[in-house]
C-alpha cells in the first residue's frame, strides 16, 4: 500500500464509536445493563438483537451518504442507521436488520435501492426505503464495503481490497468480480455519468468511473463488464469521483488533491484548492457548479468551467461526508455530527475565486 494513501474506511473507522454489538458479547448482564441504559434514554431496542437501535439522537450521529429517492431523503451512517427525511417533516428512523457502520446507498428509481456497509453487508429494498431486507453479508471476507451504484435491475458494489460485487436480478443475488486479476487496492467510490435526456426516453450513456487508492481510477465503458486503468497525476488516495457529463470529469482524494479531466480521464490537470484537508463527495448543484464536502469542515466549490475554486471551512471544523441539494441555496450535509443544513451563498460569501493559469499559446 502506497505511503502516503490512507484508506478511507479507515478514515471513516477513527470517527466513530465500536458497534453495540461487539461490547453485548461480552457477557448476558452487560448486555442487559446496556439495554436498561439504553431504554432510560430513549433509545427503542429492538426485539430482534441483530437489528439497528432505534436512537433518538441518531441524527446527530456520524452519517456518511445521503440522497434524494425522489419521494425521500435517505441517510444512512453508523450502527446500521438508515433515517428518512421529508418536507415539513422530522427525521425518522427506520427498523434495519444490522448494526454494521453503512456506507453508501444508491436509488435507481423512488423504489428501488441498496445501502452497503461494514462485513460486505449490502441492504435493498423495493419500496422507496421503507423496509430493507439484507440481500448480502461477508463478514469473514474482513472487507467494508464503500460504495454502491445501481440503475435499473444492476448494481455494483465496491469496497476495501479490490472488493466488487455485481447484481444484475435487482440484488436477489450477488456475484464476485474484479477490476483486474491481482488487484487488492481500496475501492473507494463508484459514479455513473448523467444519464441523457432524448425526446423519448432517458439514455443511459454506460460510461462508469472508480476512484480508488494510490492514486487509481478506473472506466467502464459498457456498463462495468470491462473496465480502463486511468492515470491521474497524483499517487495518494482516491476518495471521490464526480462525472458532470460523458466526458468530463473530477476526482479527489487527500490532502485537497483535485484533478479534472475533459476527455474521459484519458488525460488530466490539477485544479488547486487551497486547502490540505482530504476530500469525500461531491454534487453537481442546479446552477451548474460544484460543491465537495472534506473533513475539517472543509468545502470546495468548482466553477462550471472546471477552472475556478473557492475554498470555505465550517466554523465547527467537523469532518464532511456527502451533499444533497434540496432547493435553491439550501444543501443538506452529513458528517461526524449527524445532518445540518447550509445556504452555499453565505459560507462562500467572502471566500476569493481561485484560478487555474490559462496556457500561453505560442
Amino acid at each position: 500500500m502506497n505511503g502516503g494513501s490512507i484508506p478511507r474506511y479507515l478514515l471513516i473507522a477513527l470517527l466513530i464509536i465500536p458497534p453495540a454489538h461487539n461490547a453485548a458479547r461480552e457477557g448476558s448482564a452487560q448486555e442487559e445493563g446496556v439495554r436498561r441504559n439504553s431504554i432510560s434514554v430513549g433509545i427503542r431496542v429492538p426485539e430482534n438483537p441483530a437489528h439497528a437501535w432505534r436512537a433518538p439522537l441518531a441524527t446527530q450521529s456520524l452519517l456518511l451518504a445521503i440522497q434524494n429517492t425522489g419521494n425521500r431523503i435517505i441517510a444512512v451512517g453508523e450502527r446500521g442507521h438508515i433515517l428518512h427525511g421529508q418536507k415539513q417533516t422530522p427525521w425518522r428512523q427506520v427498523d434495519v436488520p444490522t448494526q454494521v457502520l453503512l456506507t453508501g446507498l444508491s436509488f435507481s428509481d423512488q423504489h428501488h435501492g441498496f445501502v452497503v456497509g461494514h462485513d460486505g453487508v449490502i441492504l435493498a429494498t423495493d419500496d422507496g426505503g421503507q423496509t430493507w431486507r439484507k440481500a448480502h453479508e461477508a463478514a469473514e471476507e474482513e472487507r467494508p464495503l464503500l460504495d454502491v451504484l445501481s440503475w435499473d435491475r444492476f448494481g455494483i458494489a465496491v469496497g476495501a481490497y479490490g472488493y466488487l460485487l455485481k447484481t444484475e436480478n435487482g440484488g436477489r443475488s450477488w456475484r464476485p468480480d474484479a477490476i483486474r486479476q491481482n488487484h487488492d487496492f481500496h475501492l473507494n467510490a463508484i459514479a455513473m455519468t448523467p444519464n441523457v435526456i432524448t425526446e423519448n426516453a432517458i439514455r443511459k450513456t454506460g460510461r462508469i468511473y472508480i476512484a480508488a487508492e494510490a492514486g487509481y481510477a478506473y472506466r467502464s465503458d459498457d456498463l462495468g463488464e470491462t473496465w480502463k486503468t486511468l492515470d491521474p497525476p497524483y499517487d495518494g488516495s482516491l476518495f471521490g469521483i464526480h462525472p458532470t457529463d460523458r466526458d468530463k470529469v473530477i476526482v479527489f482524494g487527500l490532502r485537497g488533491h483535485l484533478l479534472v479531466s475533459e476527455d474521459a480521464g484519458e488525460n488530466w490537470r490539477p485544479l488547486p484548492t487551497g486547502i490540505q484537508s482530504a476530500l469525500t463527495r461531491a454534487i453537481s448543484l442546479d446552477n451548474g457548479r460544484i460543491l465537495i464536502t472534506g473533513h475539517g469542515g472543509s468545502l470546495v466549490l468548482v466553477d462550471h468551467t472546471l477552472r475556478r475554486t473557492r475554498h470555505a471551512r465550517l466554523p465547527e471544523r467537523k469532518n464532511l461526508s456527502s451533499a444533497l441539494e434540496i432547493a435553491p441555496n439550501r444543501v443538506l450535509l452529513t458528517g461526524e455530527e449527524g445532518i445540518r443544513e447550509i445556504d452555499p451563498r453565505r459560507v462562500f460569501r467572502e471566500a476569493p475565486w481561485r484560478s487555474l493559469p490559462l496556457r500561453r499559446r505560442k
